[in-house]
């Protein structure tokens, strides 16, 4: 939520309306599949930001860039956790990027 908050923030201080459209959320009974889901969540967000990165430096927004490379640093923290959790390598991401 507090990553929402940050680029809702950020989103309105250029003059627009943030549009939140939350996905479905996947849950299962065994723990394993849902630390799997929660990565797999993780490496889709890691993706979004890195494209949202790319597009605030095209357009000099580098101070929402800024926000959103912290946002990214923590997501890559819970990435980790998350497979460290699962007893797995953290997946590559660099082909995403």
């Amino acid at each position: 939520m507090s990553h929402a908050l940050i680029i809702a923030k950020q989103i309105d201080y250029l003059g627009e309306m943030p549009v939140i459209q939350p996905k479905q959320v996947r849950t299962s009974a065994r723990a394993k599949e849902m630390l799997r889901f929660d990565l797999e969540i993780e490496m889709e967000a890691i993706r979004n930001y890195r494209e949202r990165i790319r597009q605030c430096d095209e357009f000099a927004e580098y101070a929402m860039a800024e926000h959103v490379r912290e946002i990214l640093m923590q997501e890559q923290g819970h990435q980790i956790s998350l497979a460290t959790a699962l007893g797995i390598d953290a997946p590559n991401s660099k082909s995403d990027s």
